[in-house]
């Protein structure tokens, strides 16, 4: 009677099994499956760098008095960046800069044309907080930023003191004597810009 009742269930499980596959095979639904490779992108180069690594800028080659001016060229190139890029001058620990010498600057594409003409201030540093920065976008044979800083060191004729105090702050010597080298610190930062 057990082997009966057993083989019963096994009859019935089965009979089951084959209506569920039947049932199935009859509604199934048409499924295909297709591969079609995997998603991928190319990362876009990040190129920066300036001509005036590692040099020292000189404001001039000869030595500077009051009544002398004269340029000199700071370069940002985003020649191989595939991505816009921003840059930015910081001047710093500037060191017995004249205190009436005047600066202003012109930024030059890679063409030669003048992008921005800045106003005229009274410090490097303040002249490149308030303008030396800008973007240079991803465009063939245009890639390079070229900031032309002008100064000039006004002679003041109306100061009859032996010592124009407005010619230089400089500092002096352990003996009194004064410093007579002038000058300040350049970084130059590039970061890419905001995609739009």
């Amino acid at each position: 009677m057990k082997n009966k009742k057993r083989v019963m269930r096994i009859c019935i499980v089965i009979t089951f099994i084959t209506l569920v596959f039947l049932a199935g095979y009859t509604f199934a639904r048409y499924y295909q499956s297709i591969n079609v490779g995997g998603g991928s992108a190319t990362i876009a180069r990040w190129s920066f760098g300036s001509k005036n690594v590692s040099t020292d800028i000189k404001l001039s080659e000869e030595k500077i008095a009051p009544g002398s001016n004269g340029n000199f060229e700071i370069e940002v190139d985003a020649t191989h960046s595939e991505v816009p890029v921003e840059y930015q001058i910081i001047v710093s620990d500037e060191k017995n800069i004249p205190t009436n010498m005047k600066f202003h600057a012109q930024i030059k594409d890679e063409k030669g044309t003048t992008v921005k003409q800045t106003g005229e201030y009274s410090s490097f540093e303040e002249l490149a907080n308030h303008e030396l920065t800008g973007e240079i976008p991803v465009e063939q044979n245009n890639q390079k930023r070229t900031m032309v800083v002008y100064w000039d060191w006004p002679f003041n004729e109306e100061d009859t003191t032996a010592i124009d105090a407005n010619d230089a702050t400089l500092t002096q010597d352990g003996e009194g004597d004064s410093n007579l080298e002038c000058g300040f610190n350049i970084q130059i930062i590039g970061r890419q810009a905001k995609i739009n």
